[in-house]
């Protein structure tokens, strides 16, 4: 039995959400182009069989779909059903960060008003699992409980969510590094703390060595020279001449999508859809393999119009909230409008946010400097702040859907962050509510 009833009450909420959501406006499984590398890796996993596969993804969130049985719609079953576990999370989670029981409540119930959440839910993409990932990581974290068990826990956890998202790695190497800052004395708990690491190298390790000997070379994602490419594109032509025969189909393509009002990023890809490098009998590995050559010397060779790219394409795209949806696939007229305008409200709200806690990164920087402390708050900027810099280093393309995972962190480390200094202009809402 249920002991906190705030749990139910999240609970309830979320199921209720989830319920007229799918069954009322949005009975449909939201296909991108993505998805057709989950689904594809997920019956390779089903049919225990590597063969043929091309490597584009990692078997994270495939083994999700692999275990609805080929069915999409058991997928989002999971996937709402895993919602709802991750909104109880975040519930637990801010009272581990000293919030009160009803303002947990209050808080989680808020996060738990944005669409954008339910919509993940219902597109076969891996942003609402890994989404469950890292809350159940600062869940643990928060936990503050030094034991070895506690650590394997962490290690096995991590070792997952590098095997959904290579990307990912870095941050227990953070969070570890963070922590020898803390207690670089405490020899024993260092050692200790030190297993959290050994899972996620064996599966990043593991998973590329599987890539290598399929595909012929050491990577965690045979898209790797495809993603490091992108961020080559508004510079794409300026790269040596035994590149010209991967640059100049990429330059064409480029210049064409400007001219059609297309997203310049997805560029290569309009190139390779289109077939302008079969003529060179490649394996999509083989390509994307001459691609990652191209791109690093392409960058190297043009640094300032590469930073360019990064700074004000790349990084700023983080930032910016997204909504994943079939705009015309809604069950009856208007109803797609009627969401449309909660997304309108819902919108500037997380850009507010994610403004707030831009400005708040250096001030919180600067108190750990001076203090000499590295609190909670300052792990949860440099977690997600860190993120934002890294994925706009290594590739430029869907960059506003790499945030998601990480709005709820961003949310609540802004109302951390005045949380401990009381709330002082949220003090008449407090009062209100009394909290």
């Amino acid at each position: 039995m249920i002991k906190d009833k705030n749990i139910l009450y999240i609970s309830s909420f979320g199921i209720l959400i989830r319920l007229l959501l799918f069954f009322v406006f949005y009975t449909h499984v939201t296909i991108y182009p993505d998805s057709s590398g989950y689904i594809d890796l997920a019956e390779h996993i089903a049919a225990l069989s590597y063969s043929g596969y091309d490597g584009a993804r990692t078997p994270g969130y495939a083994l999700i779909i692999a275990l609805s049985f080929g069915n999409l719609y058991v997928t989002v079953f999971y996937q709402f059903l895993l919602g709802v576990i991750t909104a109880i999370l975040w519930y637990l989670l801010l009272q581990n960060l000293r919030f009160s029981k009803k303002q947990s409540l209050y808080i989680t119930l808020f996060l738990q008003t944005f669409i954008h959440i339910y919509f993940f839910e219902t597109a076969i993409l891996m942003e609402s699992f890994i989404l469950l990932l890292i809350t159940l990581v600062f869940y643990l974290i928060t936990l503050n409980k030094q034991t070895f068990v506690m650590h394997v826990i962490l290690g096995l956890l991590f070792g997952y969510l590098v095997l959904t998202k290579p990307f990912y790695l870095y941050i227990p190497f953070l969070l570890y590094g963070f922590w020898f800052l803390k207690a670089p004395k405490n020899i024993k708990l260092l050692a200790s703390r030190f297993i959290m690491l050994v899972f996620p190298v064996l599966a990043y390790l593991g998973w590329s060595s599987v890539i290598e000997k399929h595909h012929g070379y050491f990577s965690s994602t045979t898209l790797m020279g495809v993603y490091i490419s992108q961020n080559c594109v508004r510079f794409a032509e300026k790269s040596p001449d035994k590149f010209k025969w991967l640059s100049e189909p990429y330059v064409a393509y480029r210049n064409k999508a400007i001219k059609e009002n297309k997203d310049i990023a997805m560029s290569i890809w309009y190139a390779y859809d289109d077939g302008a490098y079969n003529k060179y009998g490649l394996e999509f590995s083989e390509l994307s393999k001459a691609l990652t050559e191209y791109a690093k010397v392409t960058i190297a060779n043009n640094p300032l119009e590469y930073l360019h790219q990064v700074v004000f394409y790349s990084w700023r795209d983080f930032w910016k909230p997204t909504l994943y949806w079939n705009y015309n696939d809604f069950n009856f007229k208007y109803a797609n409008k009627f969401f449309r305008g909660i997304w309108y409200v819902q919108e500037p709200i997380l850009y507010l946010f994610r403004f707030v806690f831009l400005l708040l990164v250096p001030v919180i920087i600067i108190k750990a400097i001076k203090k000499r402390t590295i609190d909670i708050g300052f792990i949860i900027m440099s977690v997600i702040f860190i993120a934002s810099i890294l994925q706009a280093l290594l590739t430029y393309g869907t960059n506003n859907r790499f945030s998601f995972p990480f709005e709820f962190l961003i949310i609540i480390s802004v109302l951390l962050y005045f949380k401990d200094r009381d709330w002082w202009f949220l003090k008449p809402l407090v009062n209100k509510f009394k909290f």
